[in-house]
Parts: C-alpha cells; structure tokens; sequence
C-alpha cells in the first residue's frame, strides 16, 4: 500500500507504539470492490487534497458491560452500529478517538485497550484505496451518551450485550441496494470487537 497519507498513520512504529501502550491486538485485512452508492460517496471523500485514510472505531462500555451503538437519521430504519471518527490530517488514533467519543457523546473516555487492527483495499472501478479502522475499547462511563456536535445527526442510542454485536454484524452484512457494501464494511470490525471480547472472557 504505497500511499503517503496511509503511510503516515500505519506504519511499523505505529503499530509498536499501540502494542506497548494499549496490549496484543487482533490484525485482520479485507479486499473489498466497491459499487453500491453510500460506499462509493465513502470512497469518493479519499480523493480529496487531505483525504481521510484511517478511523478510530469506539467501543464504550456502561457500567453493566453493555456497550453502546447509535443511529444516524439517514441510516435504514433499526440499524445501528459502533460509533466511528476519521482521523483529521495530523492526527493519530488516539486523538481522534477522544475527540469523536466527546463530539457524538459528550464523554470524556479513557481508553482501556487496542481491540484489533484492520487494513481495508477498497477497489471502486478507477482506483484501490487503503484505509485502517483502529478498534479500541474504552473504560467504562456512566451515564446516558449526549451528543455534542449536531453535525453528527445522531437518531437515538442503545447498550446491548458483547454478544449482540455478532448479530449487528449479521445485520449490516443483510443490507441491500445502496447500503450493501457500506454494511458489509461496517461490519468486519463489529465482529472483530465480538471475537477479541469474548476472547477477554474466556479468560
């Protein structure tokens, strides 16, 4: 993946950082072609002049180890999924995990550990596009998540078990027509979250 705006998020110091700091991570990549609209306006966005190569995927926990998903206004009816942030020129996972976790919750969270790693290809037709979901898992919270940014359009919020989020991940790979491969995307790093948190468990 020769791109200089990836290289500068993902890389081997990066990555050795993250080990050290936030424990054993679970690595994973996906070659995904790309034709369905919401994913191609996704991709389209990672042309511009500073494009977005990375993300923070944000798994907050309550108090009862419930986890909490929201909605969009935009998104079909009843689906829901792990808050995300792209990560801003300049800035590193942790940074935008923080900034996002406060802008679409109003919390101030404190990150527990990194959960996985995940390189994506996304091919559109014209060109292959590298992007990186960093999946961390923050201390628990209190209270009911606010968000700060009405940018966001965020719909409503919901804590469900670790174990749903297999089955939200079942849910985003069910969607059709103009969201399919948005869903089929959204959903690798919810079963990633599933399989590093049950492996917490078991332990």
């Amino acid at each position: 993946m020769k791109d200089p705006h990836f290289k500068k998020i993902y890389n081997k110091q990066v990555l050795k950082k993250l080990a050290k700091r936030y424990g054993p991570v679970l690595y994973h990549h996906v070659e995904m072609s790309i034709s369905t609209e919401v994913m191609l306006n996704v991709v389209k966005k990672m042309d511009k002049k500073n494009p977005r190569r990375g993300e923070a995927v944000i798994v907050i926990p309550n108090s009862a180890g419930q986890v909490w998903l929201h909605t969009k206004s935009f998104y079909p009816t009843g689906v829901y999924r792990l808050m995300t942030g792209g990560l801003d020129p300049g800035e590193d996972a942790v940074q935008a995990l923080k900034r996002e976790a406060l802008e679409e919750t109003g919390f101030t969270t404190e990150i527990d550990r990194c959960l996985a790693v995940v390189t994506y290809n996304l091919a559109n037709g014209v060109g292959r596009y590298p992007f990186v979901s960093f999946v961390f898992l923050t201390k628990p919270v209190e209270g009911i998540p606010s968000p700060i940014d009405n940018s966001e359009t965020i719909d409503d919020f919901k804590a469900v078990p670790v174990e749903e989020l297999v089955e939200t991940a079942r849910q985003l790979r069910r969607l059709d027509g103009d969201f399919a491969d948005w869903g089929c995307f959204r959903a690798v790093t919810h079963e990633l979250a599933a399989q590093a948190l049950h492996l917490d468990q078991k332990g």
